[in-house]
């Protein structure tokens, strides 16, 4: 299934049917008794979402940040291929855990880091996933609004573009074009985040250009 940005993406009543992320970016997000939006999880390529993993809550639902394409797995087919073969089975198995690791860093980071803590840690974030490298340092593409942002930190938009302001004018994150962003050195933005260390280990890896822009050895 192809995707366009902002579709939302119906879930199955069966709550064990599977959800393949192949390209693009999901976002969960969930609207509250009161009204207020929140962005839960950020899905990038790779990932896996079933229907249980949603709260139940009647706005709760996926929905495409950027162009995606998904794989939807019935729920018999996926276990019958995750029990058929060990080694898929153990793969399966990694990826929701390491899924699970990021959404419990995502807690912590936003019930313990500060505004400023918090939009570094972002787009660190981004630019582990999506980011390519060039002379210029690391560019990438936010995928998300200022508001989708806003509440995927709990934070308030206008909070949101003072904070990015302040990044800008001191030229740790410059503004390329509309919705893409570049990062001259990774180093003065990875000492604004606490969890870099973290991000790293879970978004990165040993071998990616991205992760040795922000590890602390490079």
């Amino acid at each position: 299934m192809r995707a366009r940005p902002n579709q939302k993406i119906a879930l199955e009543a069966d709550p064990a049917e599977a959800i393949f992320v192949r390209t693009g970016l999901l976002v969960l997000r969930t609207e509250l008794p009161d009204k207020r939006r929140q962005i839960l999880n950020l899905l990038y390529p790779r990932d896996i979402f079933r229907t249980s993993f949603s709260p139940p809550l009647p706005e709760a639902a996926l929905a495409a940040a950027v162009a995606s394409e998904i794989w939807r797995v019935p729920s018999n087919t996926f276990e019958t291929l995750a029990n058929s073969d060990p080694c898929l089975g153990a793969l399966l198995s990694r990826q929701l855990a390491a899924q699970q690791s990021r959404a419990n860093l995502h807690v912590a980071a936003i019930g313990s880091l500060n505004g400023e803590e918090r939009v570094a840690s972002f787009l660190i974030e981004l630019a582990l996933r999506i980011g390519s490298t060039s002379p210029d340092g690391i560019s990438f593409q936010i995928p998300l609004s200022r508001n989708d942002i806003a509440d995927y930190l709990a934070l308030n938009a206008d909070t949101l573009s003072r904070i990015m302001s302040r990044l800008k004018a001191r030229g740790i994150v410059v503004q390329k074009t509309r919705g893409r962003a570049l990062v001259p050195d990774g180093k003065v933005l990875r000492d604004l985040s606490p969890i870099t260390d973290a991000l790293v280990a879970l978004h990165g890896s040993a071998a990616s250009i991205q992760a040795q822009h922000f590890s602390a050895l490079a």
